[in-house]
C-alpha cells in the first residue's frame, strides 16, 4: 500500500552552512552559459567602433597558460592610421619615418604612396591568448608616377610599414589582454559566494535538508 510522508521544505537560508555550500558547489558545476552573453556583445560592438573588418573572435579560461583571448579581423588604412595617431605623438612619429602624421596622409591623398589594409590573422589554433594571431604589415605600393622616381618615398613606405606592423602587434596585444580581463571579472562576479546566493534565492527555491531542490513538488 502506498505510504504518505511528510517532507519539510526550507528556503535556502534556512539551511545549514555545510548544505548551502554543497548546493553552491553544485551550482558552479552547472554554470550556465550565459554569464558571458553580455560582454561578448559589448567585445564585437567595441570592434565595431575600432573599425575592425570581418571581426572574430575566440577565448578560453581561466586557469591555464594558454587561456586567453585573441580575434581575427582586418583594418583599412584610415582605421589603423587612426590607432597609430592615438598611440603616437608627432614626435615618435618623425622618429619611426621621419615624417608627421600629416604628411603621411597627404602622400595617400597625392596617391603617392598608396596604403592598403591591415591583417590579424591567426597563426595558432591550438590556444587561444593574444599570441595565438599576429597584425600583418600594412599592404602599400607607390602611385604610378612615384614608380619612376622619388626614392624616398619607397623608403619611408618600407620604413613606415614595418614600424607601423609592430606597433598594431603592441596595441593588438593590449586589445586582447583588456577583452579578456573584462570576460574574467565577469566570471568572477558571477561566481561570487554572494552573487550565487542572491542568483538562488531569485527562483525561490525550496529545497529538502540535505539539500535537494524540489520543484513544482518534484524533487530535482
Amino acid at each position: 500500500m502506498p505510504v504518505e510522508k511528510t517532507i519539510k521544505l526550507y528556503e535556502f537560508k534556512e539551511l545549514t552552512e555545510e548544505v548551502q555550500d554543497g548546493i553552491i558547489s553544485n551550482y558552479l558545476q552547472d554554470l550556465p552559459g550565459w554569464w558571458s552573453d553580455d560582454v561578448e556583445e559589448r567585445i564585437r560592438n567595441e570592434a565595431i567602433s575600432i573599425g575592425i573588418q570581418d571581426f572574430d573572435f575566440s577565448w578560453s579560461g581561466f586557469w591555464s597558460q594558454g587561456d586567453g583571448l585573441s580575434f581575427t579581423g582586418r583594418l583599412e588604412f584610415k582605421n589603423w592610421f587612426y590607432i597609430l595617431t592615438e598611440r603616437l605623438t608627432p614626435e615618435e612619429f618623425v622618429n619611426l619615418c621621419g615624417k608627421l602624421p600629416h604628411e603621411l596622409v597627404q602622400r595617400q591623398e597625392q596617391n603617392r604612396i598608396l596604403w592598403g589594409d591591415c591583417h590579424i590573422a591567426r597563426d595558432s589554433h591550438t590556444y587561444c591568448h593574444e599570441n595565438t594571431v599576429s597584425v600583418s604589415k600594412p599592404s602599400s605600393e607607390l602611385g604610378w608616377n612615384e614608380r619612376r622616381g622619388y626614392p624616398s618615398d619607397n623608403e619611408i613606405m618600407i620604413k613606415f610599414g614595418e614600424k607601423a606592423q609592430k606597433c598594431l602587434n603592441e596595441w593588438k596585444n593590449e586589445v586582447c589582454n583588456k577583452w579578456y580581463s573584462d570576460l574574467q571579472e565577469a566570471y568572477e562576479a558571477h561566481v561570487e559566494r554572494d552573487n550565487i546566493i542572491e542568483n538562488i534565492k531569485g527562483h525561490e527555491l525550496l529545497f529538502t535538508s540535505s539539500g535537494t531542490i524540489v520543484d513544482n513538488g518534484e524533487l530535482v
